[in-house]
């Protein structure tokens, strides 16, 4: 076996090569900043980085896994980015909220982020010029988020991509044990969602509901006796100890989050394009809608109504199917869907996400 200065020696030798390395390719990533400057072409193109990440989980020999693939190298793209410009990402806040984690886990960590406390705020600040922001808009448990999807129906940004979060709670504080806990702070989903595992370890302690996980997560940080209920992510953002991880009474609980932008990213060949569309109060009219859907092949992944503001007993039809707009199947399908339809939007078409 080698010795342990002689594997640290050659450790430091591969870091040398990978900085070596790292600034060749930003330098790389500074021309293509000029070329997209003279192009007039967008600095963030999520079609691009999926194909770039998927090839390298292609071509991954190991011992490093899928998610440390992604993460690494999800990493280092967001950096050199932010040379070509720094990208600042809205998202539903506060800081250390689920939103803000999946903010990162698409943008990378190399952006800016910033929050916003209403959806009706990201929506108005994208309308007045944002580029970029990250909505909840459905949970596997709670269903879909109404006002994300009356506001899509009104923006004129599109979608660009989509991601999915495990929702996983942990019991997070200042403390470093769950001896000293006298106080448990999270929003009344989440303390709902880990009802079982409160009962059995902290059976006395006093619940105390709060607006959002990471709203309590800031609260305890000043609070000593107390603990919230929030994530691992929000627990590294306030310098929290980690109690307790997993404590959620239920584990196939994921969120779904939208991310919209001016334009449609190009098709990769595993995409998804999302549709809102009302139709006459009439026999057979929903189903003449999406029957283009399944005459042309397409798999519907969602479909969810909302009521039609000021039109009492109206709706509007919210659709996700696989598949990209300058696919000529899909082109025809949706000429087809408009013919039934009152009014149609095309969201976006976007790459897929493949973790959920």
């Amino acid at each position: 076996m080698r010795e342990l200065e002689e594997l640290r020696k050659e450790i430091d030798e591969l870091d040398k090569k990978l900085l070596d390395i790292l600034n060749r390719r930003a330098q790389i990533v500074l021309q293509i900043r000029d070329w997209k400057i003279k192009n007039n072409y967008p600095t963030f193109d999520p079609s691009r980085e999926k194909e770039l990440l998927d090839r390298l989980v292609k071509e991954n020999k190991g011992p490093l896994d899928k998610d440390a693939v992604i993460g690494i190298f999800k990493t280092i793209i967001s950096y050199l980015r932010s040379l070509e410009k720094e990208i600042e990402v809205l998202y539903l806040g506060p800081e250390g909220s689920f939103t803000h984690q999946a903010a990162v886990k698409f943008f990378g960590e190399g952006s800016k982020f910033k929050p916003l406390l209403l959806v009706e705020d990201i929506f108005k600040s994208l309308e007045e010029g944002a580029e970029y922001a990250v909505v909840p808009i459905e949970n596997s448990l709670e269903g879909t988020v109404g006002s994300t999807m009356d506001l899509l129906a009104i923006t004129t940004k599109k979608v660009i991509g989509e991601v999915y979060l495990d929702v996983k709670h942990s019991l997070i504080s200042f403390e470093d044990s769950i001896d000293k806990i006298r106080k448990v702070y999270s929003h009344p989903q989440a303390l709902a969602q880990c009802k079982k595992w409160l009962r059995q370890n902290l059976p006395n302690v006093e619940e105390i509901p709060t607006s959002s996980t990471s709203f309590a997560a800031k609260l305890v940080k000043e609070e000593r006796g107390s603990a919230a209920i929030a994530s691992n992510f929000a627990a590294n953002i306030f310098g929290l100890n980690i109690l307790a991880e997993n404590i959620q009474d239920f584990w196939n609980n994921k969120t779904r989050f939208l991310v919209l932008g001016r334009e449609i990213p190009k098709p990769t060949g595993k995409d998804k394009t999302s549709i809102i569309f009302s139709v006459k109060h009439q026999a057979g009219a929903l189903y003449r809608a999406l029957r283009p859907l399944h005459d042309f092949g397409l798999n519907m992944t969602l479909i969810q109504s909302r009521p039609v503001p000021a039109k009492p007993f109206e709706y509007r039809f919210f659709v996700d199917f696989q598949g990209h707009i300058e696919d000529e199947k899909v082109s025809c399908a949706l000429e087809k869907i408009k013919e039934e339809c009152i009014d149609f939007k095309v969201l976006g078409s976007y790459p897929e996400a493949n973790d959920f």
